[in-house]
């Protein structure tokens, strides 16, 4: 990076064309004039607030560079993850969709898909209690976090929608007698 300071201290040159002996100089008189005392003060005065505005200039551009990147690192990086919460333990388990607002479910089957964006589980779930409402609480001790995708948000919330959609597909759904179009932990289809 050529910082605006230096870059306009130095003497600039312009060639003209081959019949010409002379260079043309921006910055730097013809050697044949002197410069007055004024005009040696105003171009110190120009390149003092030159140094400050190229001062405001970096730290803009460190700015600039710090969004670029928060920006690159929650759109192109692998800062998310697609998971499924399964079940430790066999026994009831909340259903959004069933009549009687609860489920059997067996070792392993799946209570739930999401995604959890930086931090995954400690962020999305920080005391480790994945459901709490009325009589239910479900924490590590029934649930396993089982982490299925790792990208970007965009690629996780596609993985999660496909997860949910294609669950009565599952061998664990198709042999229930409730048919679930969605796993008993999710509510909605997102």
């Amino acid at each position: 990076m050529v910082f605006f300071h230096e870059f306009y201290s130095k003497p600039m040159t312009k060639k003209l064309p081959e019949k010409s002996k002379f260079k043309l100089s921006f910055f730097s008189p013809p050697k044949t004039q002197a410069l007055s005392l004024r005009k040696q003060t105003m171009i110190g005065i120009i390149a003092t607030t030159t140094l400050v505005v190229a001062t405001i200039s970096d730290s803009r551009f460190a700015k600039k560079e710090w969004e670029i990147w928060k920006i690159r690192m929650e759109n192109n990086f692998p800062v998310c993850e697609q998971y499924a919460l399964t079940v430790k333990q066999a026994g009831l388990f909340p259903c959004h969709e069933c009549p009687n607002g609860e489920i059997y479910l067996n070792y392993d089957e799946v209570w739930r898909y999401g995604f959890a964006g930086m931090g995954g589980q400690k962020a999305r779930y920080p005391n480790s209690i994945f459901y709490k409402k009325g009589k239910w609480k479900l924490t590590k001790e029934h649930l396993n976090y089982i982490v299925q995708f790792e990208g970007t948000k965009p690629e996780c919330e596609i993985e999660e929608k496909e997860k949910i959609y294609h669950y009565p597909e599952l061998p664990e759904a198709e042999k229930r007698d409730i048919k679930l179009v969605r796993p008993p932990g999710n509510k909605q289809d997102r």
